[in-house]
C-alpha cells in the first residue's frame, strides 16, 4: 500500500518541503514538492505546517491537494508500482503547479533538431550541415553554462549579448565567427516563426556581423622562393606541391586535397581539373596551369599523396606544415594579421612574421589576388575558377573595391592610346 509523508531536511527560514512516497518495504521515493516554509513553523509530529496562522493553513491545504493528486494517479495507473519512480513523481508535482512541457518545436534546442533534420533531407551540402551541427553544439554548451533550457521566444537582445559574451570569453571564438553564429541563430528562429512557433519581438533587431580583418597572400615572387627552397623531409615536399597546386587552381582546401587523376578531363584538346565544389556544389573546370603540369610531371602524372588517410587530419597537417614550409623558405617579413594569443585565448591584431599567419586558405586568396588586375585575366574568368557568384563578393574576397575594376579598364584604355 502506498503511503505519503512530508518532511524537511533543512533548518533554514526558507526550507524546501519534501514528499516521501513509500510503495512497500523495498521502494521509497523522495522529491521536493516546490513549496517552502520556515523550519520553526513545521510540525514533525503531524508532518504538516503548524496551524498557527493563515499562511500555514493555506500551505497545509495545498499539500493535502498534492497528496490527493498523487494517490489519484496511483489508482488510475497500473496496479504494479514498477513504473513509478522519481521522474514519475516529479511529473505529478509539475502538473500540480500547472507546468507543462513545451512542445519540441517551442524549445530552442528542440527546434534546432527539427531544423537540422530538414536541412539534411533537403540536399544541403554536407559541409554546410556540419557547420550547422557545430553551432547547435555551441548553443547546447551555452544552455549548460546557464543551467537553463531556452524557448525559441527567449532569443531576444538579452540572449544576443549573453551568447556573444559566452562565445567570446568561454569558447574563445573570433568576432567574425561569432557574427556568423549569431546570424545562424536568427535564421533558425525566423524559420521557426514561419512554422507557427512564437518568437521574440526583438528578433528583428538581432543582427549577425562581420569585422574587416587583414589577410595575407603569397605573391608570385614568394612562390618562387618556396619553389627554390632546399627541402629534405618528404612531408614538406608534399606540402609544397599541394601549396603550389592550390595557388594555381584557386580551390578551397576541402576541394584541393581531394584532387586526383580521375578528375582530369580533356576538352577540345585542353586538359582540365573538373570537380564539384564540396561547399557550393558548383561544377568547376580548372585549366591545368603550366606550374601544376610540372608538379604532375615530376610525379609520373599523379597528384601528390595525402598527408593522412583521414581528410580532417589531412587538413590539419597541411596547415601545420605550411607554416614550417614558409619559415624554411624565408617568408619571415612582418605582416599585419590576427594571431591567437595563448595567454588570453583570443586572436589579437598585430604585426607578426608572415609565416605565422599562413593557413590553407592562402591558396585560394593568392590565386585570386595574383591574377586579378592583369588584362589577360578578366575578373569573370577568375570568378569562374574560384566559384564566386558575384563580382562584389569576389572583389571583397581579395580586398578590392569596385573602383579598382574601373581603374583596371582605365589603364587598359590609356595603354591603348599610347
Amino acid at each position: 500500500m502506498a503511503t505519503i509523508k512530508y518532511l524537511l531536511q533543512s533548518s533554514s527560514n526558507n526550507a524546501p518541503i519534501y514528499m516521501r512516497l513509500s510503495l512497500g518495504k523495498n521502494k521509497s521515493i523522495k522529491r521536493k514538492v516546490g513549496l517552502f516554509i520556515a523550519a520553526n513553523s513545521w510540525s514533525t509530529t503531524t508532518g504538516y505546517p503548524k496551524q498557527n496562522n493563515a499562511l500555514n493553513k493555506q500551505l497545509s491545504i495545498k499539500l493535502k491537494h498534492l497528496e490527493a493528486l498523487v494517490y489519484e494517479n496511483i489508482s488510475v495507473g497500473s496496479t504494479s508500482y514498477l513504473d513509478i519512480d522519481g521522474n514519475w513523481l516529479e511529473d505529478i508535482v509539475k502538473k500540480f503547479h500547472g507546468y507543462e512541457e513545451p512542445d519540441e518545436k517551442d524549445s530552442l534546442m528542440g527546434y534546432c533538431k527539427v531544423f537540422l533534420r530538414n536541412k539534411k533531407s533537403s540536399g544541403v551540402a554536407k559541409s554546410t550541415v556540419k557547420k550547422y551541427f557545430t553551432i547547435v553544439r555551441k548553443l547546447e554548451a551555452y544552455e549548460e553554462s546557464i543551467s537553463a533550457k531556452l524557448l525559441v521566444k527567449d532569443v531576444d537582445l538579452e540572449f544576443y549579448e549573453d551568447f556573444k559574451e559566452f562565445l567570446r570569453e568561454t569558447e574563445k571564438l573570433s568576432m567574425n565567427t561569432i557574427g556568423r553564429y549569431l546570424k545562424f541563430v536568427k535564421t533558425i528562429c525566423l524559420d521557426a516563426g514561419k512554422n507557427g512557433v512564437e518568437v521574440s519581438d526583438q528578433l528583428a533587431y538581432f543582427k549577425g556581423f562581420t569585422v574587416d580583418a587583414p589577410f595575407v597572400t603569397l605573391s608570385f615572387q614568394e612562390l618562387e622562393k618556396i619553389k627554390e627552397a632546399k627541402l629534405e623531409e618528404g612531408k614538406y615536399i608534399i606540402t609544397r606541391d599541394w601549396l603550389l597546386i592550390g595557388c594555381y587552381t584557386g580551390q578551397r582546401v576541402s576541394d584541393l586535397l581531394r584532387m586526383s587523376n580521375k578528375m582530369i578531363q580533356k576538352i577540345q584538346g585542353f586538359e582540365f581539373i573538373v570537380l564539384k565544389q564540396e561547399k557550393t556544389g558548383k561544377l568547376i573546370q580548372v585549366p591545368i596551369h603550366p606550374e601544376v603540369r610540372k608538379i604532375l610531371g615530376s610525379r609520373d602524372g599523379k597528384f601528390p599523396p595525402c598527408l593522412s588517410k583521414n581528410m580532417d587530419s589531412n587538413k590539419v597537417l597541411f596547415n601545420r606544415y605550411l607554416k614550417d614550409l614558409c619559415k624554411m623558405s624565408g617568408i619571415i617579413e612582418l605582416a599585419e594579421g590576427n594571431l591567437l594569443d595563448e595567454e588570453t585565448g583570443h586572436t589579437e591584431l598585430g604585426q607578426y612574421p608572415k609565416y605565422k599567419l599562413v593557413s590553407s586558405h592562402i591558396c585560394r586568396r593568392s590565386f585570386a589576388t595574383n591574377f586579378y588586375g592583369d588584362p589577360k585575366y578578366p575578373t569573370p574568368l577568375l570568378m569562374n575558377i574560384t566559384g564566386h557568384s558575384t563580382e562584389r563578393r569576389f572583389l571583397g574576397y581579395i580586398g578590392k573595391k569596385s573602383i579598382d575594376y574601373s581603374l583596371q579598364l582605365a589603364k587598359i584604355w590609356r595603354d591603348n592610346e599610347e
